[in-house]
């Protein structure tokens, strides 16, 4: 009963039931008492070999007992030698039978009595005849809630949401700006570039280290449109790759402004945008502008990539002869997060390429500049190369997946071959996930800089993890209900969350979720300060009011000469400000490049705010130096932090399963004529038993005949007793109390049954219709038939049924489901048993349950397995309230006890 293995934290916790009751212990394992809805310590019953292994558990272990009727037991006990090897009556031997006789006899004294206690059926009617239920409820709330009004908002932040959104009274609101989420929980688009570098604006000449380079300097568009009288002119979009441009190195700048102006001119445009002039104030580094750069795409006129120098002609011949050098150098650009959405959004049907090279070959574009003259150019010829934007995935990409996923996002944005929403967020969400970060902002990029693709875009946190903010993005955006389906499907264990391949085959669009996501994440208040400081701190940096009361974008300070020194902050004073990075950068750096302000000030409160950034999961880490060590955050964009990477589910039919002991369920059988009859020779066999023996002992030889003849009959009764039991529990059920049963490790099918209903009669079987991994059946009678198999039958299943008998703490371990309505047996893996199932969606004409076991110290169910159960169980399941689902638990330390 002990547990082997104990936790080795000795914090005592504090949790409240389903009635708001306290409970408080050290960690443990516990469930949810299903008659209480206490929590009570975890017990789970395992055969003998998984107990005796070498393994162990930090939950109770007990062992599984016949839980049948008394009777019955009684009775197979007569043919127990012969049940045990399948033998029919007909092939019984002599010993068998001398065997089976003599057992008779030797039970027929307690027989008198048991018969007494043949209750054919068995149990009670339990929970109204459905599963039993889960009783659960989280008193906890969510990051952030799908409706808006579920968010607890300081009332600081009401009233400064309300200035930023009122509208003079001839201005009618709009719908979206009615609540406070209208502001504060999306990032709108921008319609015009906030800065763009002209031609006709000649560069300074600035001399560093004795060298002479041109400075580019970049001017405000607004204040252009003012002083021009015009509306803002068409302008080219410059995509580059720090990779292959080292923007601290002045002749690379230089080298790259030379590349963009040669491109916007033989377009001919006037004024082009690049990221590196750009951008507004430098010491806005994490502005939005960082993630809104698909707004800037979509408003340009073409789109101009710049990919520095090709390699020389001898690292050239050692570069695979099929493939262009400008091939390689067009797939290191599209292989980061930042670049990969401005080749999807880029207009045309072509991808134009500017690149210097020193070949020997005709150029196809000349250096050139009204300022420079362009024989004069250190830098190489200027090439230039047209490729078709529908072949860029051929030509470009290393490998097959890849290709095939970027061609379907290219044909796409291109009109070809339009994606559904649900597929769109697929594709996008794997090929970004293949491709380097370079520079992290924060550590929800990845997501963030998916939004660009969409159309509503959930405000940036700095606090979320890549998870949550990609459940932000899910639950703003419509997808066709994205992630509810995601949560649907069984991975492997070496799969990543946002991958989107099942264990069992099925496509998104194959499951129909049955749940919705309600909220994601958990609250914390400094987190959520943390958030709500940094939104108003953008509003009130960027945005302004004029004398009729419309908001307007402020004038932003120009930036500096492309060529100087910027002016970080000290945590990234030696970190190149771009929105890219190179491959030989670390792929998963700090999360944000800004230090934690130490006091913020704002209008909508009476004093400064004193922040305290506590070291979370999503902590705010500075971009080390070049003298100090560089850190990795905890958690990679890959991975889940279990305590805060949760989802609130609603809408759950959810059913408990027993894992401490088996009992004999309820059943009904068709009241057949000859069983009816067998029960009432048993039950009255006590009335001819009692007059046979009066009437016997009269003296009278009639009497005493006519009483040894009755006396007689009761004994035969009697005698044969334990074949009519065996009879009256047999049959096969109409109906049965519905239950689900667990038990770690494996048993054959029969000796369940027999542990359940005290007999085997071949009613229970193997799930079919792949129920679980390990599933297996057959196909039988030229194929009429489909029958379910031992899964022991592989080879490789059962290899793992002998490596979980020793298995352990965190190791993966065998289990089995009993589920007595549909009567089967459901062998599956994992490493805690389930102690409920949500039923979350269906697919393939059955129903995905979450097999989760339950947290108790922070009242959340992590998913540990995926069953698919027959439709038919919705009907005897009840709903439970909202859930706290964790896709990922954590694994805590143990200790063997015998080393304590």
């Amino acid at each position: 009963m002990t547990p082997t293995h104990k936790y080795t934290q000795l914090t005592r916790h504090k949790s409240r039931d389903v009635f708001g009751r306290t409970y408080s212990d050290v960690y443990s394992d516990c469930t949810i008492s299903y008659n209480s809805g206490r929590f009570i310590k975890l017990k789970v019953q395992a055969t003998d070999d998984v107990r005796n292994g070498k393994g162990g558990s930090t939950w109770k272990r007990k062992q599984i007992k016949n839980v049948g009727p008394t009777p019955l037991k009684v009775s197979n006990w007569v043919f127990g030698h012969v049940d045990d090897v399948n033998k029919p009556v007909k092939e019984y031997s002599f010993g068998d039978i001398a065997q089976v006789i003599g057992r008779t006899l030797a039970i027929t004294p307690l027989m008198l009595f048991l018969n007494f206690a043949v209750r054919p059926g068995g149990g009670e009617v339990r929970n109204g005849g459905n599963y039993d239920a889960v009783p659960y409820r989280y008193f906890g709330r969510p990051k952030t809630s799908r409706n808006p009004l579920d968010n607890s908002i300081h009332q600081g932040e009401i009233q400064f949401q309300k200035t930023v959104t009122e509208r003079p009274a001839i201005f009618a609101a709009l719908p979206s700006e009615k609540t406070p989420r209208a502001v504060s929980e999306r990032t709108e688009r921008i319609l015009l570039p906030r800065r763009l570098c002209w031609l006709d604006t000649k560069p300074q000449v600035v001399v560093q280290d004795g060298e002479e380079y041109q400075a580019y300097q970049s001017t405000d568009v607004k204040q252009w449109m003012k002083q021009n009288a015009k509306h803002c002119p068409e302008y080219l979009f410059v995509a580059w790759r720090v990779s292959q441009f080292e923007t601290e190195n002045p002749q690379d700048k230089e080298a790259l402004h030379e590349l963009a102006r040669r491109a916007t001119k033989e377009a001919g445009l006037s004024c082009y945008w690049i990221s590196d002039n750009c951008f507004t104030a430098p010491e806005e580094e994490l502005s939005l502008d960082v993630w809104r750069m698909s707004d800037i795409v979509r408003g340009s006129s073409g789109m101009a990539i710049a990919l520095g120098r090709l390699p020389d002609e001898d690292t050239s011949a050692d570069m695979n002869s099929d493939k262009d050098p400008c091939y390689a150098l067009l797939s290191s650009w599209s292989q980061s997060i930042w670049t990969f959405p401005e080749l999807l959004l880029s207009k045309g049907s072509t991808i134009t390429c500017y690149y210097f090279s020193d070949h020997e070959e005709e150029p196809l574009a000349k250096a050139s500049d009204p300022f420079q003259d362009s024989s004069a150019s250190p830098y190489g010829t200027i090439r230039k190369q047209i490729i078709p934007k529908n072949q860029f995935a051929a030509r470009c990409l290393e490998t097959s997946r890849d290709r095939y996923q970027v061609r379907r996002l290219i044909d796409h944005y291109s009109g070809n071959l339009k994606l559904s929403d649900l597929e769109l967020t697929t594709v996008a969400l794997e090929c970004f996930s293949s491709r380097q970060v370079g520079t992290q902002y924060l550590p929800g990029d990845y997501s963030y800089a998916l939004m660009g693709l969409l159309g509503r875009r959930p405000s940036v946190h700095r606090s979320d993890s890549a998870f949550l903010a990609f459940a932000r993005l899910s639950l703003e955006n419509y997808n066709n209900r994205l992630f509810e389906r995601m949560l649907c499907l069984l991975q492997h264990e070496e799969q990543m969350w946002y991958d989107t391949t099942d264990v069992y085959g099925a496509r998104l669009w194959d499951i129909e979720p049955s749940v919705q996501v309600a909220g994601i994440g958990i609250y914390n208040e400094q987190e959520a300060e943390m958030d709500a400081v940094n939104e108003r701190e953008f509003d009130q940096e960027f945005f302004h009011r004029d004398d009729d009361g419309v908001t307007f974008e402020k004038d932003l300070p120009p930036s500096p000469l492309s060529h100087s020194k910027r002016q970080y902050p000290p945590s990234v004073a030696s970190q190149p400000r771009t929105h890219l990075a190179s491959r030989s950068q670390v792929s998963f750096q700090s999360q944000a490049p800004l230090s934690p302000p130490t006091s913020i000030s704002h209008p909508a409160y009476n004093s400064p705010i004193q922040k305290s950034w506590p070291p979370t999961v999503t902590e705010m880490t500075e971009l080390p130096s070049s003298s100090t060590q560089q850190q990795k955050p905890k958690y990679s964009h890959a991975q889940l932090n279990p305590e805060t990477d949760t989802i609130i589910l609603d809408g759950c039919l959810a059913a408990t399963v027993h894992w401490s002991e088996f009992c004999t369920p309820l059943t009904t059988s068709y009241p057949a004529l000859f069983r009816r009859i067998l029960k009432w020779l048993l039950r009255v066999n006590i009335i001819p038993l009692i007059v046979g023996t009066i009437l016997a002992l009269i003296p009278s030889p009639p009497v005493s005949g006519f009483g040894a003849f009755i006396l007689a009959y009761s004994l035969s009764i009697l005698v044969a007793s334990p074949f009519i039991i065996r009879i009256l529990y047999g049959g096969k059920f109409w109906g049965v109390q519905p239950f689900f049963f667990g038990f770690e490790g494996y048993m054959p099918i029969g000796e369940i049954e027999r542990k359940i209903w005290g007999a085997d009669m071949g009613r229970l079987k193997w799930s079919w219709y792949a129920s679980s991994p390990l599933a297996v059946h057959k196909i039988e009678e030229e194929g009429r038939y489909i029958v379910s198999e031992d899964p022991t039958v592989v080879e490789e299943t059962r290899r793992m049924v002998e490596e979980a008998k020793n298995a352990g703490p965190g190791n993966l371990r065998v289990f089995t489901l009993v589920d007595t309505y549909s009567m089967t047996a459901t062998l599956f893996q994992a490493r805690r048993p389930p102690q409920a199932l949500l039923i979350c969606g269906s697919e393939g004409g059955m129903q995905r349950a979450l097999g989760c076991s339950f947290e108790w110290t922070t009242q959340t169910f992590y998913k540990e397995t995926v069953l698919r159960l027959e439709t038919r169980v919705l009907d005897k399941m009840d709903r439970i309230r909202r859930v706290r689902l964790g896709i990922k638990r954590g694994h805590m330390e143990a200790t063997h006890r015998a080393s304590l």
